[in-house]
């Protein structure tokens, strides 16, 4: 696996099989993003079984992961951490996730928090101050927690960002997201928070055609986002962190081919910044 601008794919477990991997590494696979580790993969000897034996699946076909994508029961991706009646229990939850990844070498924790700009007065102030300690917990467990783009406005992030006021905050870049949820311009994220990108997530789309619908989901590189020219960008200002693609499909052959496209192009993209001079 390249040290630096590994290539991989957000992979879960209840879904993930050896065929699969198989496909994935003979197209070139390097990592991959983990999701959905619930009460099965965290409680007692049952989880740690399950855990172990999941690894051990991905070792066999040499994928070694890099993050993880923190996930609650029935969760709202605009409302993510900011509803106050559930915020203590999922970041307990999400606590407990960044131990498990902490104990496999796991550094980045993503999660869809939810849309800040829903927060004013005394709500937001709280919302603020519970972000701080849970980037308090991430600091001492030696992790970077990472907030998907997504219905956040870029102006609202700026200001959450500053105001939680941590050097291990920063952004799992889905720029396709951006145009899903028919928000800013992903190169306006890429001008006002590109320092803060660690995780990128190798995804397009277009904007939606209908006031109040959601965008939808292309194939990388054919979408609306210039996925090429903003990754360019990120790479030309030192970004080196891990590529992950997401084909939100189905697991299947579409979903495979589609990845595997995905990994030949992304190689293509990083090659200048991996030659040496």
């Amino acid at each position: 696996m390249s040290k630096a601008l590994p290539i991989g794919t957000l992979l879960r477990p209840q879904s993930t099989t050896r065929e699969q991997l198989r496909h994935l590494r003979a197209a070139g696979l390097e990592t991959c993003q983990i999701a959905r580790i619930g009460e099965e993969f965290l409680s007692g000897d049952g989880g740690r079984r399950r855990t172990w034996q999941y690894l051990g699946l991905l070792a066999e076909h040499g994928l070694t992961p890099v993050s993880l994508f923190v996930s609650f029961p029935s969760l709202d991706f605009a409302k993510g951490l900011v509803t106050e009646k559930s915020r203590a229990s999922r970041m307990l939850l999400a606590c407990r996730q960044m131990n498990w990844a902490r104990r496999l070498g796991i550094t980045y924790i993503t999660c869809h928090v939810g849309d800040i700009s829903q927060a004013t007065g005394e709500m937001y102030e709280q919302l603020i101050h519970d972000f701080q300690q849970l980037l308090c917990f991430a600091e001492e467990n030696g992790q970077y927690w990472l907030f998907e783009t997504g219905p956040e406005p870029v102006a609202s992030l700026k200001k959450t960002f500053a105001d939680i006021g941590s050097p291990n905050l920063g952004l799992n870049f889905d720029p396709a997201n951006l145009l899903i949820y028919d928000r800013d311009d992903p190169q306006v994220m890429v001008d006002e928070l590109g320092d803060r990108v660690k995780v990128v997530h190798c995804k397009d789309a277009v904007r939606p055609t209908e006031p109040g619908k959601m965008g939808r989901e292309t194939v990388l590189g054919q979408g609306g986002t210039a996925f090429a020219s903003i990754l360019t960008t990120l790479m030309q200002r030192g970004f080196r962190g891990p590529l992950v693609i997401e084909r939100e499909l189905p697991p299947g052959p579409e979903q495979q081919k589609d990845v595997a496209e995905a990994i030949g192009f992304l190689k293509q993209l990083r090659k200048p910044f991996l030659e040496k001079p």
